[in-house]
């Protein structure tokens, strides 16, 4: 930083300098009354400084741009650093009672969102996120998590790119179980990060904040990963006997653009 303050400093004066001696000179101009062809030879010497001082402004303009280019870049590291700690955060304070989450994932690569399709989210129950493709696959289904938090799986994949479908998506389907052993096969409900199932198991009790995990049974998702937490428990309308389960999903698709997820090869 100090290369680049330094020649600053000494310009800025240098700058100040030819300020002072041009004011004397249009002063001495102005009383000593000069013939024509000082005068001549006086503009252009008052020409240098002014370009001059036009110079540091525009270096130093161009100083300042740098300069606040490279804190906004920090900025937003920083902005994703803290995201990714309060995963991690988030992820031990929901896994900590499930004594089965030991589960170890051979094959994944990283990768990252790249769009989130807000407009059929909210508007037409198509709910879908954008990643890269990380290793040109061309064909297949994968399960895709940011962390240990599930998103949901690939849908259509092109040469960059892969549409994820995500798990409040109404045609997505996926096997849950809480750590009490309560499982349920749980249907995106077209809303906003929830999905729902119906009460199987009457002899497994369950109650609102219990964290759902993967199965695994359905083939697709890896074992333990987090799911979301139940918000909501109401009657069936089918059947007065069971009761309609709705959990929140911990995956927030606002707050994913150009962030870090993990493709289960």
């Amino acid at each position: 930083m100090s290369t680049n303050i330094l020649p600053f400093q000494k310009k800025l004066r240098l700058a100040l300098l030819s300020f002072i001696i041009s004011g004397a000179l249009i002063y001495a101009s102005q009383n000593y009354n000069l013939n024509e062809k000082a005068q001549r030879f006086l503009v252009k010497f008052l020409n240098v400084p002014q370009q001059f001082i036009s110079q540091v402004l525009t270096e130093y303009r161009e100083f300042e741009n740098q300069k606040i280019a490279e804190l906004e870049e920090e900025i937003l590291n920083l902005k994703n650093q803290i995201y990714e700690n309060e995963l991690e955060i988030k992820s031990l304070e929901n896994s900590r009672p499930f004594n089965d989450f030991n589960f170890v994932i051979n094959k994944n690569a990283e990768t990252y969102i790249n769009s989130f399709d807000q407009m059929n989210f909210t508007c037409c129950n198509k709910h879908r996120i954008y990643i890269n493709n990380p290793n040109n696959l061309t064909d297949g289904m994968f399960a895709v998590s940011q962390g240990n938090f599930v998103i949901g799986k690939t849908k259509t994949i092109s040469a960059d790119e892969m549409e994820v479908r995500l798990l409040s998506d109404p045609s997505e389907y996926i096997s849950i179980k809480t750590t009490n052993g309560f499982f349920c096969i749980a249907k995106g409900t077209g809303k906003g990060r929830l999905i729902s199932c119906l009460n199987e198991s009457k002899a497994v009790s369950y109650s609102y904040g219990d964290t759902f995990f993967t199965t695994g049974f359905d083939g697709i998702y890896p074992p333990g990963l987090i799911v979301g937490r139940l918000e909501n428990i109401s009657s069936s309308q089918i059947n007065i006997f069971q009761q309609n389960l709705e959990i929140e999903l911990f995956f927030d698709p606002y707050q994913s653009i150009n962030k870090k997820v993990i493709l289960h090869e």
